[in-house]
């Protein structure tokens, strides 16, 4: 009896046991069921994050694509229309001053730019750019380069003639203490100390006194001519509304037909060529590409450039400009110097010029004034244009 008992017993736990061992394995099978099924949602549901990210990462780029597009199409149509009204106010302009002819000119609203190559590209007359307020005569800074033997025979002239019409623009750089002229603000004359002389040494000198004080002011647009220059005031003011002063603008007319050419002193037996404005017919430069060239012209620095490529003022000038930053001279046959034949300027087309010359017998031809009574034309050039 205690032997069935016994094996009754064992038999229990031996079930019981197994019973176990079964609803163990059970629960692990389960378990890992539910682990997989979780995997499975998880995968799932990262593989559509995946999917929807990247539909909103295709559709974003469309998206920004087209925004782009839709914006540089209307910039681009902005940009014309600015460009048209430009035109058609210069048109207006000059027909209202009866200068027909050149209103007329298929070329109005373009400019000759004369690359680092030689070659003439054409460019629309660039508009300001940005909503800004219109570039005025007290914008501008003329400096006007004399000397003291020039102080009777070319000064005085220009007292009696264009300066009066920009007092407060024009300041006169010369390299000795004479008198201050009547028509001139006192802090507007002033003596650089350099030599008197008109080579290389002195040019280059009064260069950078005119381009550091141009710089201390706060104006838009640095315009230089020699003593022998008339200025057509009301002309460059208009010219110079045409350009952006924040852009890089050098604008002037070469002397030559083709880029200087010096020797490389960087690279021995090689030479440089580049494109300069001709001071004798002067050049404007506008403030952002002034700003550029403070790295090596600023300080005085212009004198030292010329003094190692050896060339006079106007030649620094260019090379700094077009051969170290890349920026090329645009080509304006408004400016003229006594190195060109003056008299085929038509007498019709002064009103247009923005500077002119003369030298002895190469002047501006005006019907009814001898050579004797008005050797430079510059007082009747500017009672004509007074008049007009």
């Amino acid at each position: 009896m205690n032997c069935n008992v016994s094996e009754c017993r064992k038999t229990q736990v031996n079930i019981c046991g197994q019973v176990m061992r079964i609803s163990l394995r059970r629960i692990c099978k389960l378990f890992l069921v539910i682990v997989t099924f979780i995997l499975a949602l998880v995968l799932i549901s990262v593989t559509n994050t995946e999917r929807i990210q990247t539909k909103q990462i295709v559709f974003t780029k469309f998206v920004k694509h087209e925004v782009k597009h839709v914006k540089r199409s209307y910039r681009r149509q902005l940009s014309l229309q600015k460009e048209q009204q430009v035109v058609d106010h210069i048109k207006f302009q000059r027909k209202t001053n009866g200068v027909n002819s050149v209103a007329d000119d298929e070329n109005l609203g373009k400019d000759e730019i004369v690359n680092k190559n030689g070659k003439i590209k054409q460019n629309r007359i660039q508009n300001v750019k940005n909503v800004m307020r219109k570039t005025v005569q007290s914008d501008i800074f003329i400096s006007v380069k004399t000397t003291k033997s020039n102080r009777n025979s070319r000064l005085d002239l220009l007292m009696e003639t264009w300066i009066p019409l920009a007092k407060d623009e024009t300041y006169i750089f010369t390299d000795n203490d004479s008198p201050i002229p009547e028509n001139v603000h006192a802090d507007h004359f002033i003596n650089t100390f350099c030599a008197d002389s008109h080579y290389r040494q002195g040019l280059c000198c009064k260069m950078a006194r005119e381009y550091d004080i141009f710089m201390e002011s706060k104006k838009r647009w640095f315009c230089h001519v020699d003593d022998d220059n008339y200025v057509n005031v009301p002309a460059l003011v208009g010219f110079l509304q045409q350009y952006n002063h924040s852009d890089n603008w050098y604008l002037g007319r070469p002397s030559i037909s083709h880029p200087m050419e010096v020797l490389d002193r960087a690279n021995p037996g090689q030479k440089l060529a580049f494109w300069f404005a001709t001071g004798g017919a002067g050049f404007c430069i506008s403030r952002g590409l002034a700003d550029k060239m403070v790295p090596h012209a600023g300080g005085g620095r212009i004198q030292t450039t010329g003094d190692a490529i050896r060339l006079p003022d106007d030649c620094t000038v260019g090379y700094i400009i077009n051969h170290l930053l890349k920026v090329p001279l645009t080509k304006i046959k408004e400016f003229h110097s006594h190195l060109e034949g003056l008299h085929r300027i038509p007498q019709h087309q002064l009103s247009d010029q923005l500077t002119l010359s003369y030298f002895n017998s190469n002047v501006i031809d005006v019907k009814g004034y001898s050579h004797e009574k008005d050797p430079t034309r510059s007082p009747h050039i500017h009672l004509s244009l007074i008049r007009h």
